[in-house]
């Protein structure tokens, strides 16, 4: 900060330098006391400006990102103290939020890849358009290592002029996409000089194209790759509800067996001895000899003698996986079985 005699005295230093350059006395330019308590607020005045400039872009920032992350800069070692506004510099500031900023999770990018994939054009808009706002989210996604070539480009522009032509506000584009599947068969692997090929074609038939005639983008299944997205999804979720029905199968499977050899001897007891006057009700009562605590627990039979008790499913204190049925019967939380390692019935 100025005052009037840091002014003053500044004033006659320049003069003195200035007239030892030209040879010739030189009066300084500030000479009195009023002129330079006005230089000195008006120099005051730019430094709180660029001071309150600064401390509220630090705040700002710290705001937005979370004290936690700038506290390294805008604080002193200790942590108990905040450094003056000369200690720190925005550029300081601005790479600590840059570090410290949450990273998206793998499955949040793995949204925004099948996002791409499944991108609606909205056909009020040229191809050309669209196709820019398709490079824009290809682009985001590329930004976090995630690749996306120009064959998956071309199939999310091809499937999405597909669901066009089958429209009356698309037909403009069915001799276009005729000619594009007559050059390039179904598995054909595109690359950027085929993709402008077809961008060149469907140019012509956009400049016949009525754009006001097509509707405004609904959520509702729009292209092919909306299907495809769902019919992989069922897939992976009936694939899921299969592998978890084969786990359990496979856990009663030896008991199961047990118990049919134990019934078919039962039977032929019964059978062998009925002319003794032996009583079925007494083979009946006789039951199964399940010595595991969870199963008795929960009144469940079947033996399992390849699995030991520890690992029963009904076991309260087992915590692998356990099938969804397992679970509601138990009154417990169900978990998918990627949540756990193959060791605990997981993949």
């Amino acid at each position: 900060m100025f005052d009037a005699a840091a002014v003053l005295k500044q004033s006659a230093k320049e003069a003195a330098a200035l007239a030892k350059q030209t040879g010739v006395d030189e009066k300084p330019q500030i000479a009195t006391r009023a002129d330079a308590q006005d230089e000195a607020d008006r120099r005051n005045y730019a430094i709180q400006a660029a001071i309150g400039a600064k401390e509220g872009a630090a705040e700002a920032i710290t705001n937005k990102v979370g004290s936690d992350i700038t506290d390294s800069v805008l604080r002193n070692a200790d942590g108990n103290d905040n450094k003056s506004v000369d200690e720190y510099t925005l550029y300081e500031v601005l790479q600590a939020a840059i570090q410290g900023a949450i990273r998206p999770t793998m499955t949040e990018i793995l949204s925004q890849k099948v996002a791409v994939i499944n991108h609606k054009f909205d056909f009020r808009k040229t191809v050309a358009t669209n196709m820019e706002i398709l490079r824009a989210k290809v682009n985001r996604v590329t930004s976090y290592g995630i690749t996306h070539d120009e064959t998956e480009i071309t199939l999310t522009l091809l499937a999405n002029i597909d669901y066009a032509t089958h429209h009356d506000w698309g037909r403009e584009l069915h001799p276009a996409m005729q000619e594009i599947c007559k050059r390039y068969k179904y598995n054909h692997t595109h690359t950027a000089a085929s993709l402008a090929d077809i961008l060149a074609e469907l140019a012509a038939a956009d400049a016949i194209l009525t754009l006001g005639d097509a509707p405004e983008p609904s959520n509702e299944s729009a292209n092919a790759v909306n299907d495809t997205v769902s019919l992989f999804q069922d897939l992976m979720q009936a694939q899921s509800a299969y592998e978890e029905s084969a786990f359990a199968v496979h856990s009663d499977s030896d008991s199961s067996t047990n118990t049919r050899q134990r019934s078919s001897r039962s039977k032929s007891r019964e059978r062998g001895n009925k002319g003794r006057g032996r009583s079925k009700s007494r083979d009946k009562d006789k039951g199964i000899n399940n010595d595991c605590p969870g199963c008795k627990e929960f009144k469940h039979r079947k033996r399992h003698p390849n699995i030991d008790n520890a690992k029963c499913f009904w076991n309260k204190k087992y915590k692998g996986f356990r099938p969804a049925w397992i679970c509601q019967e138990m009154e417990i939380p169900y978990k998918g079985r990627h949540k756990f390692s193959s060791d605990m019935g997981g993949y």
